[in-house]
């Protein structure tokens, strides 16, 4: 049990990162990929999905990231740092540059006696071993989760869609309380109760607010409080029953499968370039299908320091969350 307790000033500094965090992305998917041959590491049904399509992608170059992730499922602070900016080289830059202190400090209570060459370097703070670990990241986050990673990354942008409306709704105690049905609210203690009993761990934020993470990488909550870092909670996303692979899909026999998919990635808003990743087509298709989507009057489009925005109208929204055509009445949209 895992017992977070709030001030008023906390309730004020309830965030969502905007998109994944590729940083933290890999550990949860290494984590989840790791715990295979340990019995399984419990995670949702998309993510044992996503488990089946993702192993055989893994490479030996791979290895020294898994080697951080301890066999109970442990993952080390330094893994998951603090970014200056978003993206996965800037990121990659932060955690190659990790004091060795910091490194021994937080690996050297669980590593046994003898450990190997990429292991004693990193202890020391070798620059071949944070090279190793690297590029270790890097192929896996576009070797591995990049390709089959897209229906993680739509999940992340419904349940940040379905906290989004609580917000609005009920404010940020209706948010707290709807995050999952293993966490509870009772103003001012958000308690988290895992898979298994154990004994309670107490977390005061202290002005510090809290970060929450949505993720279909794990079944359970998981914490990261560390000092002079805003807490995160990663709790289990939401288990929406969306697809564009079941019969009878309405939606895309109307706007054709690739621009219906486009239109439920959108769930959260997206730059073009997002857009793209998230539904696996090419910049210029995503670009196309989101000017169509427009002309219907379902997103609406900005542009921000020269990167278009794009966000559902609120006619969009219904009609995604009630799964009725009619909304868009005889609009000639299809697309393939």
């Amino acid at each position: 049990m895992l017992r977070i307790h709030f001030s008023p000033a906390d309730l004020a500094r309830v965030t969502f990162p905007a998109e994944p965090q590729p940083l933290w992305e890999a550990a949860l998917a290494a984590r989840a990929l790791g715990g295979l041959a340990v019995g399984g590491l419990s995670v949702t049904p998309a993510g044992r999905r996503w488990r089946r399509a993702a192993a055989p992608l893994v490479r030996p170059s791979m290895r020294p990231l898994f080697k951080l992730i301890s066999p109970t499922g442990r993952v080390p602070d330094f893994l998951t740092p603090e970014v200056p900016a978003a993206g996965l080289e800037s990121s990659l830059a932060v955690l190659m540059d990790t004091p060795a202190e910091v490194v021994r400090d937080e690996l050297g209570p669980y590593l046994p006696p003898e450990v190997d060459l990429f292991m004693r370097g990193l202890l020391a703070g070798a620059a071949e071993s944070r090279r190793a670990l690297g590029n270790a990241v890097r192929d896996f986050h576009q070797d591995v989760l990049v390709p089959s990673g897209v229906e993680l990354e739509r999940r992340y942008g419904a349940d940040l869609a379905l906290r989004s409306r609580a917000l609005l709704q009920s404010g940020v105690e209706g948010l707290l309380a709807s995050l999952h049905p293993d966490i509870e609210w009772d103003a001012p203690l958000l308690t988290t109760h895992g898979l298994s009993p154990g004994p309670a761990y107490d977390i005061h934020l202290a002005g510090r607010g809290l970060q929450l993470y949505p993720s279909s990488l794990t079944a359970e909550t998981l914490v990261l409080d560390v000092p002079h870092r805003r807490p995160m909670l990663i709790y289990p996303t939401a288990d929406l029953p969306f697809t564009d692979e079941i019969d009878g899909d309405a939606l895309a026999d109307l706007l054709g499968r690739t621009r219906a998919a486009v239109l439920r990635a959108l769930t959260t808003s997206a730059s073009t370039t997002q857009l793209a990743r998230r539904t696996g087509i090419s910049l210029a298709s995503a670009s196309e299908h989101a000017q169509v989507l427009r002309n219907a009057g379902l997103i609406t489009t900005h542009r921000t320091a020269g990167a278009a925005h794009h966000s559902l109208t609120p006619s969009a929204h219904h009609l995604l969350t009630t799964g009725s055509t009619r909304e868009v009445g005889r609009a000639s949209i299809r697309g393939r």
